[in-house]
């Protein structure tokens, strides 16, 4: 029985140990074509870590994508990956990165990506120079942006296999935030009348955000070029869920010490919540400083929020519930979730979660606070709300989302939640 015991606490230590694998959902249906996904699967299967499976476009369900880190589209025709996932799909694919999954998208699925076209998803603020795609096939140089190294992986110029992927330009969406080049192409086919001069100095990767999630696509074809197998490999763990881990976040939170700063009653520095000595010109119960925590949060956090000095402490948390649901919100990472449900499942992933409500009178002070992760069950959500961090007329390290928000009963129904991505210290 010892020898037993002593197996089986082994076998738990080696699976604690054991990291995590990353799960690639990889698109093998309408659409894809070449040797895109079988390239992918020979290089990642060489990853201990990282677990490929080929899904059909009727198998890219909510349920299903919950299982993934990243979903990865390959070489073919972008329309017809779009088409071979279906509205409902594509719909699937938007809400897993916006809620913080990862995409990868090489030359099909780089067109896919892309919000310039009524099929793509819309992910990347970016459409193509022309509609003359037909580009030609063959090696082009490329180049990184700078440095000498590209998400890890030292590049410098050189060749790389090239069929017909876009060219991009920013679009104009005002809710995306815009793309960043990781490398440039450096020479040009411009074959079938396609246009001249576009391609050079054009990204043959890029990146961005989109909601929580991360996007990388790839006009060329490293996963065909030798040498650049690694840059494959990189890319699909740099645009991997990021989850957590929450202690980390909720150590810096919690060193805040909005228990002892930001108190009610005076007026404070909102970066430290120190009080500032200044006389008061109205009645010190006024006094309060929710927004102010949650800017000063959010500043030491690098996660963009309406603060000062771009809106006064005056009226604060009214206009961040707003801001959090323009597109300015939206642009800067910020997802509106559905529930405090969701709300907690969030919190207990490591992501910054606000629970805000406006005051129906704008003349009055709405409130906003931080949602804490736990192991609440529904019944207890739907009676009390999530545990929330917050300052306010009573500033607390803990409370119920109710008793935080009593002083807004009639708004608590419609207190609003959103979630974004934290990058580790």
């Amino acid at each position: 029985m010892r020898a037993l015991i002593l197996h089986l606490l082994l076998a738990a230590v080696a699976s604690a140990a054991e990291p995590r694998a990353i799960k690639v959902a990889l698109y093998d249906d309408k659409g894809a074509a070449g040797k895109g996904v079988p390239s992918v699967e020979a290089i990642l299967g060489k990853t201990p870590d990282v677990k490929v499976t080929r899904l059909k476009g009727t198998q890219f369900t909510s349920e299903t994508l919950r299982e993934f880190d990243l979903v990865m589209f390959t070489g073919g025709s972008g329309s017809g990956e779009a088409g071979g996932l279906g509205e409902a799909g594509r719909e699937n694919v938007r809400k897993f990165v916006r809620e913080g999954g990862g995409y990868v998208g090489i030359c099909a699925g780089a067109y896919l990506a892309c919000s310039g076209f009524e099929w793509g998803l819309g992910v990347m603020n970016a459409r193509t120079v022309s509609s003359k795609w037909r580009r030609g096939a063959g090696e082009v140089r490329i180049a990184p942006v700078q440095g000498d190294e590209v998400l890890g992986v030292p590049l410098s110029e050189r060749g790389v296999r090239y069929v017909n992927g876009p060219i991009i330009k920013p679009d104009s969406r005002k809710d995306l935030p815009d793309y960043r080049p990781l490398v440039l192409f450096r020479t040009e086919l411009a074959e079938n009348g396609s246009p001249a001069g576009v391609m050079v100095g054009a990204p043959a990767l890029a990146a961005s955000e989109y909601g929580l999630g991360r996007v990388v696509i790839s006009s060329p074809h490293p996963e065909q070029t030798s040498g650049l197998e690694p840059l494959v490999e990189r890319t699909v763990r740099w645009v991997a869920r990021r989850r957590g881990p929450a202690e980390d976040l909720w150590k810096r939170l919690e060193a805040m010490q909005v228990d002892r700063l930001w108190l009610p009653g005076a007026i404070v520095d909102w970066k430290t919540g120190l009080p500032t000595g200044k006389p008061f010109t109205d009645s010190p119960k006024k006094h309060t400083h929710c927004s102010q925590f949650v800017a000063a949060a959010s500043l030491r956090l690098e996660i963009p929020l309406l603060r000062p000095p771009e809106h006064s402490v005056v009226g604060l948390a009214n206009a961040q519930n707003a801001w959090l649901d323009s597109d300015a919100g939206r642009k800067a990472g910020w997802v509106r979730l559905k529930d405090a449900g969701e709300a907690q499942r969030f919190a207990n992933e490591g992501r910054l979660v606000l629970a805000s409500v406006s005051n129906p009178d704008p003349s009055r002070a709405g409130h906003i606070a931080i949602v804490r992760p736990g192991e609440k069950d529904a019944d207890l959500l739907a009676q009390e709300g999530p545990d929330i961090m917050q300052a306010g007329g009573t500033n607390f390290m803990r409370a119920s989302l109710r008793r935080g928000f009593a002083n807004h009963p009639k708004e608590y129904d419609k207190i609003a939640f959103h979630a974004h991505a934290v990058e580790a210290p």
